[in-house]
């Protein structure tokens, strides 16, 4: 009997363990096809987040129905269940995010497409804090959990403090045109976390 509880065990823990994969991506010929941050109303991306590799929770993003002003300048609203509510904006071929955490709401430089691979950007400084994006790698195909995206973006990102030359928080962040971000993989403040798109519903 001992033997037979102790399988089960290891069964349990094996399945629960066990690496998500994604199940849907939807774009619905999205008129945001060519752009690295869809933002039609409604549309909804699901992640699965993994801290530590043991801790995993999932969460969905959601695009809100209205826009704001921040600092002079208009950003769609987005709701994080993991993060609150989110702001970004795009500009050309450069995506802007609200530092929400920042008590002048400053925004960061999260992504520039038109960089060419290994060129770096300051996204933007908060007290101590430098936040620096570097392009990493460009994608014409990239393939993950069988799924197939095109035009993927690859960009490290790092926020160092300036003073001690800390730096706190890393990631490489894939950025999938026409859908959004669909991996992320780093740490902060030295544990390991891990974010992948679970599902995808463009309106």
């Amino acid at each position: 009997m001992r033997y037979v509880l102790l399988s089960m065990l290891v069964l349990a823990t094996f399945f629960s363990c066990k690496k998500s994969k994604i199940e849907t991506v939807n774009t619905n010929n999205s008129k945001d096809s060519l752009t690295y941050q869809p933002r039609v109303p409604g549309s909804k991306w699901t992640y699965e987040m993994t801290i530590a590799v043991v801790n995993k929770t999932t969460y969905n993003t959601t695009r809100l129905t209205y826009d704001t002003v921040i600092n002079g300048k208009t950003y769609q609203a987005f709701n994080s269940e993991a993060e609150g509510n989110q702001f970004i904006r795009q500009d050309g071929d450069k995506y802007y995010s609200v530092l929400t955490s920042s008590t002048t709401k400053m925004e960061l430089l999260i992504l520039d497409a038109s960089k060419n691979v290994n060129e770096t950007w300051i996204g933007g400084v908060n007290g101590d804090d430098q936040y620096s994006y570097t392009m990493k790698e460009k994608f014409p195909v990239f393939s993950l959990d069988g799924f197939t995206f095109k035009n993927v973006l690859k960009v490290y990102q790092e926020r160092k403090n300036t003073t001690t030359n800390n730096v706190t928080l890393t990631s490489d962040n894939y950025y999938a045109q026409g859908v959004g971000m669909v991996q992320s993989e780093g740490t902060l403040n030295s544990i390991p976390v891990k974010v992948k798109v679970i599902s995808v519903d463009l309106k």
